[in-house]
């Protein structure tokens, strides 16, 4: 009885923590844990801990279930500046092997329970590995926050992908989410940047969430209402955009890069037989309500020259371009174009869009496939803008996670579109599985799971 008694009192004291004064600040991880930017030997983990001064993040990870073979990562300090939020580098990781992970806050000795997770690293590039993974965007818009939670995270962690792309939108900083009949917390809309970090700290409280973030890793960019709707990031309140990308970069596992720091555009690499080139389409955008031209840009010169030479040098079976907002889907038009289609107004983006499009056929780059959405609609589109009635490239949107669904309206012919799939009457998000032989099989999943489409594509 007495060992029984000891080994409470010894539980309590590594729980709970005092900060003077008479107050008591429970130790532990409170909006569960993430991993994210895998490589084929690294990865990122995210938390957040309690705000206690002084205190740690700890990772254990192990290519075992049981911890049997455990690593301990170097601590990294949480600390106000940061919200109490950190990423864990883990490196020296072997090629597609599935890892699981734990983490702890501690200060001194004292620490935490641990929050559990798992992630599976990227094979080699020159590895004819099976790959599924999904993506999609659009998460608590138009006031559909969690009702009473993001059910569809369920599915989505159930289908057990490689990886998670999250398309933006990740939450909507410029919209309220009145409760009822949503959960309480987030009936404002965001300024500060204390009230950015609540947005996400709401979106991250919800349960399924937290399930579907441990169960597979991310790859995450933003959208626009991470700052405000249809934001460009030339001519934005410039404190509000560093705000905006502060937080995404506090809140979600994104590898910064150490000469670039601001800089989200990147590429990674699945094994032979895919390659995503994620784009950043906001924080270089021109103008919107400029007409578009030679000096009208979406990527900047940089980004652009980044994904020509990206694309070019990529020897992968497929190679996908993640882009926040649709190729042929003139959105918010006519006054000012937010997507890369003109619209009636010749507001959006489409001489850079034909000019990254004549580089793919010029250059004869094949089985390219757009990643899109903002929309809030599924679309499935194939492309031969030069009109030889030969396929150039596909584009696949998904999304929304939770949001009002947008409508079904024609597709600007500038890229000479055909429409093989839309819909706009289920959240949604994108499965693409690829074979060791390279086939692709691309199926849109409901809020229950359920496959609303399904398709094979070879590559091209």
């Amino acid at each position: 009885m007495k060992a029984l008694y000891k080994a409470v009192l010894l539980l309590i004291s590594c729980a709970w923590v005092s900060l003077g004064v008479g107050a008591w600040v429970q130790l532990g991880i409170t909006h569960g844990v993430a991993s994210g930017d895998v490589t084929p030997t690294s990865a990122l983990i995210w938390a957040r801990g309690a705000e206690i001064p002084n205190s740690a993040l700890v990772v254990e990870y192990s290519t075992n279930e049981d911890f049997s073979d455990a690593q301990r990562a170097e601590p990294v300090a949480l600390t106000p500046e940061r919200d109490f939020t950190a990423k864990v580098a883990l490196t020296g990781l072997k090629p597609a092997t599935r890892y699981y992970y734990r983490v702890k806050q501690v200060l001194g000795a004292q620490q935490s329970p641990s929050v559990s997770g798992t992630f599976v690293t990227a094979p080699e590039a020159n590895a004819p590995t099976e790959i599924k993974f999904v993506w999609s965007a659009d998460l608590g818009g138009q006031g559909m926050c969690r009702r009473p939670e993001y059910f569809i995270f369920n599915a989505l962690a159930d289908a057990q992908p490689d990886f998670f792309l999250f398309l933006g939108d990740t939450v909507y900083n410029d919209e309220r989410c009145p409760s009822p009949p949503n959960a309480p917390g987030s009936d404002f809309i965001a300024t500060t940047l204390d009230e950015y970090r609540a947005k996400q700290k709401y979106q991250l409280a919800d349960k399924p969430y937290q399930k579907a973030r441990a169960a597979t890793s991310l790859y995450v960019v933003w959208d626009d209402h991470e700052v405000i709707n249809n934001f460009a990031g030339t001519t934005v309140d410039p404190k509000r955009l560093a705000i905006g990308r502060q937080v995404l970069l506090e809140y979600f596992p994104i590898a910064q890069n150490p000469q670039d720091p601001n800089r989200l555009y990147r590429s990674f690499r699945w094994g032979k037989h895919a390659e995503i080139f994620i784009l950043d389409t906001r924080q270089y955008r021109s103008d919107n309500k400029l007409p578009d031209g030679p000096d009208k840009t979406m990527l900047g010169k940089e980004q652009l020259a980044w994904l020509k030479e990206s694309l070019q040098n990529s020897d992968a079976t497929w190679k996908f371009i993640v882009s926040t907002v649709k190729l042929s889907f003139p959105s918010d038009c006519p006054e000012a174009c937010d997507s890369w289609a003109n619209g009636a107004s010749a507001t959006g983006f489409e001489r850079e869009l034909t000019e990254i499009s004549d580089f793919i056929i010029q250059n004869k780059i094949k089985t390219v496939v757009w990643l899109t959405g903002d929309e809030h609609i599924v679309d499935v589109v194939q492309y031969d803008p030069n009109r030889d009635r030969v396929l150039d490239f596909y584009e696949f949107t998904a999304g929304p996670l939770s949001a009002l669904t947008s409508y079904l309206g024609p597709l600007d012919e500038t890229l000479n579109p055909t429409r093989i799939y839309g819909s706009n009457e289920y959240w949604n998000f994108g499965q693409i599985e690829i074979s060791g032989t390279g086939r692709l099989v691309l199926s849109y999943l409901d809020v229950s799971g359920g496959v609303q489409f399904r398709r094979e594509f070879r590559p091209f």
